[in-house]
């Protein structure tokens, strides 16, 4: 996915410690977010136990990534909890990826963007909301 140049040689970064990154970023806003698919559904049960024997991401439909030229961009989705607020949220998001793709990686992101496709109360309220950077 993903290829630096070194002295010593060429290391390669798959697009799964990309999500990675995007999936710490989400875990360090304390539950206030959860990553979902692009439409705000839950994830299916299926996925889910699959995803526990490692037969599939269920980070992949939340997390895009692609490859342009030297570098990445990223889209993630999420919902987040009624009363957080968004600016906050996304804003701290966002902060994170930039700061651990540059540890991590030794490059930040051409572009990153947060969709957030719903609110959850009791239920989801459908939402689509694009922040980027």
């Amino acid at each position: 996915m993903f290829d630096i140049e070194t002295k010593i040689g060429n290391i390669h970064f798959s697009s799964n410690i990309i999500n990675k990154i995007a999936e710490k970023a989400v875990e360090d806003c304390g539950g206030k977010v959860m990553l979902h698919n692009y439409k705000g559904a839950l994830m299916d049960v299926m996925p889910g136990w699959a995803s526990k024997m490692n037969l599939y991401d269920e980070s992949a439909a939340s997390i895009e990534v692609h490859e342009i030229g030297d570098g990445y961009i990223m889209t993630i989705y999420v919902v987040i909890k009624f009363g957080t607020s968004i600016k906050a949220v996304t804003s701290q998001i966002l902060d994170s990826i930039y700061e651990n793709s540059e540890k991590i990686l030794g490059q930040k992101p051409k572009h990153v963007k947060v969709v957030v496709t719903g609110v959850v109360s009791k239920n989801i309220a459908k939402r689509h909301i694009e922040v980027s950077r």
